[in-house]
Formats: C-alpha cells, structure tokens, sequence
C-alpha cells in the first residue's frame, strides 16, 4: 500500500502549498496529491477550492483572475501560489504526482493534458477527476496519460457514480479507480482484483483524527494498492513499526521452532 500524500502532509503546513509539498517528500510519501483550476487567461493553479479565501484569507475566485493577480498575491504561510508547471518541474524528478481536475471543464483537461505529455516525467503523473467530460477527452485525447476515476464522498451526484464503478472504468478506459475509503470493501476489491484495476483510496479530510491504525489496517487487509492519506508521516512510521514487529515475531517463531526440534 502506497502513502499519497492527500493535499501534501496537510497536517504540518498549509494543504496545496509548496511547504506541504516538501514535507511529503521528507515524509517518505510515494505520491503527491493536490488539485488545480484554470485561471482567466489559460494558466494552471494548484488551489482546492476556486475561491481562495481558505489558503490567502481573501475572497478571490481564481477563475476570474489572470496568473498576474494570483502572482501578486500569498497564501497565509507567506508563500507563492503554486502553478503546475512549477510543481511539476520541481517534484517529478522525486516523487509521482496526482493531478485531480476540478469540476469538469475540458478546457482544463486539455491544458494539463498537454502540460503532462511534453513534460519528460509524464508516465509518473496520474490525472483525476470526479467530472466525466475531463476523464472522457484524456482518454481519446491524450489515451497514452494515466487516468484515475474519482468516486464516493458525501454529494449525491458522486454517490450515485459509486453504485457501478464499473461502467464508468469501462466507458473512459481505464484501470485506475480512486474511491472514497468508506466505500472500499471486500466487494469492491474482489471486483478490482478480477478486472485488473489499481484502486488508491483517498480519505476525507477529517477521517483519521481517531483510531487511525486501525482504519489503516483495515485498508491494508482490504489490499488497496495506495492510501491518499492526511498524515503521510505517521503512516509511514506505522508501516516501518508494523514491519520492525513482524521482523521480531518472525524471528521468535524460528527460535521457538528450532529449540523445538532440538529438544
């Protein structure tokens, strides 16, 4: 199971910002997830929400601003606004990347689609979205670019998506499904498993603030292939933990199996 980082290490600095980018790596992440919108004038910004009040503490909709006003601004941490050319630039060559289109708008999926493909780390890009038109022109565009389809969450419209999963993996082509965690089941991955898929759970932003181990073991056993993730780091000593127990254990049992046939 692979950490993705889900908005970088959102728990230790500001989500989508550079700083959380950078400590994702530190951590130990394989992937980094984060979400971009296209500005007035064709530019790419790494941002969740198109508004971003919740990242600069002004309301600003980046769809109605060129690269210049979002230039001329900073996130909360002091900081630039990240843009993708940049990130890609500086993270590829280091980590994969999770690219999740927001809404779905073809113009978008047009723009990051071209970005990716001339970019010389593109087979270490996975392009997301929970909209069906990006998804559908990567896949007769752009066929040669990993896609991801989005599922789950709390909108009704993302819900009804969920009941067949597979009609959706089979109209855009492709075998990578990132589902909502609350819907990965034993179902689910039998289902991925006979299909071929590639299934990265993503966890809601307040999911692991409780018992985290034991939802991250749940994951573990329920086999999913990635866990985009809130805490990267802790994940990533759990893992190591899990491992320096197991390596004990293991060893436990050979001594106990060797006193045994020697008596």
């Amino acid at each position: 199971m692979i950490i993705i980082a889900h908005r970088g290490a959102n728990r230790e600095a500001l989500e989508n910002s550079w700083d959380a980018f950078e400590k994702a790596v530190d951590a130990g992440a394989a992937m980094i997830e984060f979400d971009v919108h296209l500005t007035r004038d064709g530019e790419i910004v790494v941002a969740h929400d198109h508004d971003l009040f919740k990242v600069t503490g002004e309301h600003c909709d980046v769809r109605k601003l060129k690269r210049s006003d979002i230039e001329s601004r900073r996130l909360l941490d002091g900081s630039l606004i990240p843009f993708l050319k940049e990130v890609l630039n500086r993270f590829l060559p280091c980590i994969q990347l999770n690219i999740e289109i927001k809404g779905s708008s073809v113009e978008l999926a047009k723009a990051v689609g071209n970005m990716v493909s001339s970019h010389s780390g593109a087979d270490k890009v996975i392009i997301s979205s929970f909209g069906l038109p990006p998804l559908e022109y990567l896949a007769y565009h752009e066929p040669h670019l990993k896609r991801a389809f989005l599922c789950g969450g709390d909108h009704s419209w993302r819900g009804i998506k969920s009941y067949a999963p597979n009609i959706y993996m089979d109209e855009l082509n492709t075998n990578i499904l990132h589902p909502c965690c609350t819907m990965v089941n034993e179902n689910l991955m039998d289902q991925a498993k006979s299909r071929g898929w590639i299934v990265n759970a993503w966890v809601p932003m307040d999911y692991e603030e409780e018992n985290r181990e034991a939802f991250w073991t749940a994951m573990q056993t329920l086999g999913v292939d990635g866990l985009c993730t809130n805490y990267p780091r802790q994940l990533k000593r759990w893992f190591e933990e899990v491992e320096t127990n197991a390596t004990i254990f293991s060893r436990i049992e050979k001594d106990l199996a060797n006193r045994f046939h020697r008596s």
